[in-house]
């Protein structure tokens, strides 16, 4: 089962031990995000992207110019959590 989460540019995301954070929304379709390594990860709403192991992330639908949906494909033991400011 997917987990959807709405985030906006600056936005992190804890996935594991790693995390991701909203760089850019380029398009409708797609976003880039910065890892936690430092690698910028392109997502979009075509295809699913591995950030870990068996963790995918793509955009759900209704992208708009501030705000997108993450879509995450994980097992549920991974916990994947939204950083609140």
């Amino acid at each position: 089962m997917a987990l959807i989460l709405g985030v906006k540019i600056g936005d992190v995301v804890d996935v594991a031990e790693r995390w991701v954070a909203v760089l850019s929304i380029d398009t409708r379709e797609s976003a880039t995000l910065i890892g936690s390594g430092g690698q910028k990860i392109t997502v979009s709403s075509d295809q699913m992207t591995q950030v870990a192991p068996d963790v995918w992330i793509g955009l759900g639908p209704d992208a708009a110019t501030s705000r997108l949906r993450l879509v995450f494909d994980a097992p549920r033991h991974i916990p994947i959590t939204r950083r609140h400011d």
